[in-house]
């Protein structure tokens, strides 16, 4: 299990790259502060950063909302899906604008393709599962889970490298792979930056541990291990349908991710089959 202290924040905070919060989401936390929340104040606040704006529209027309008529502008946007919703949106449009490609040493689009596509299907999953959990949560999980990778890619160019042996050595995980390698691993620095962009406490937490293979070890029925599973699962339906077989993590905790998700083979074939033009 990886453990974090302050000493361990304080040094990624002095030698990483970690985008701040921008200024837009700071705005929009404060508005939700509010004792009164106006919402025309909020979609004005969010209506003024266009490509913001554009990415809100294009995910909530998009199959993950699966609205019966098309949605055109903001404040429409935050009526239906409401604060949590929109938040999640903007956070995810603003932290994919935080990287640039010429600072990073993996590929960004392809990184945030496979994140969204990971997102996706869990809310997916979320809904098939029937379980009483926010579609935003799953959401948010989903594309913030692996963030630490980026900023690793920012400070290290052979980052590449050690992604391709980590996946060729499934017997060792990736945050061990870094450590040996960088001395930090991009679990510890993802939750630095969920936690500084004041994502969930919970979520923080799980982007701490999604590499955790003893996570499942001892099942509670509790919401983080639900969760836990359901990520492990959209990662390995992803991961399936690119590369044709299962990840590195799958042989370990599979079996236990299906037990939580009280789901068998054929469920999970029809949920690939569910997802598989989303991820074309």
């Amino acid at each position: 299990m990886l453990e974090i202290n302050e000493q361990v924040l304080s040094d990624i905070g002095r030698g990483f790259s970690v985008p701040a919060q921008p200024e837009l989401l700071v705005k929009l936390h404060r508005l939700m502060a509010e004792q009164e929340i106006d919402l025309n104040t909020i979609a004005d606040t969010i209506s003024q950063d266009i490509a913001v704006s554009a990415t809100i529209l294009k995910t909530i027309n998009s199959p993950l909302y699966g609205l019966a008529r098309s949605i055109s502008d903001i404040k429409k946007s935050v009526r239906y899906i409401g604060l949590n919703g929109i938040n999640t949106l903007v956070t995810s449009s603003l932290i994919k604008q935080s990287f640039k490609q010429h600072d990073c040493s993996i590929v960004l689009d392809d990184f945030w393709q496979n994140s969204s596509n990971i997102a996706n299907t869990a809310v997916h999953i979320g809904k098939t599962i029937k379980q009483n959990l926010s579609s935003e949560k799953l959401f948010t999980l989903g594309l913030f889970h692996d963030c630490g990778i980026p900023v690793m890619s920012m400070k290290y160019s052979d980052y590449q490298h050690t992604l391709d042996h980590a996946q060729n050595t499934p017997s060792i995980i990736l945050p061990e792979v870094e450590e040996v390698t960088y001395g930090v691993n991009h679990a510890t620095i993802g939750y630095f930056v969920a936690s500084s962009w004041r994502l969930p406490k919970d979520i923080c937490q799980l982007i701490l541990r999604h590499h955790d293979r003893d996570f499942l070890y001892k099942l509670d029925g509790s919401e983080p291990q639900l969760c836990y599973a359901i990520l492990k699962l959209a990662e390995n339906i992803v991961y399936l349908h690119k590369h044709f077989h299962p990840n590195a993590d799958w042989a370990y905790i599979g079996e236990s991710t299906l037990t939580v998700l009280d789901l068998d083979e054929d469920d999970v074939q029809d949920i690939i089959e569910d997802v598989s033009d989303q991820l074309q």
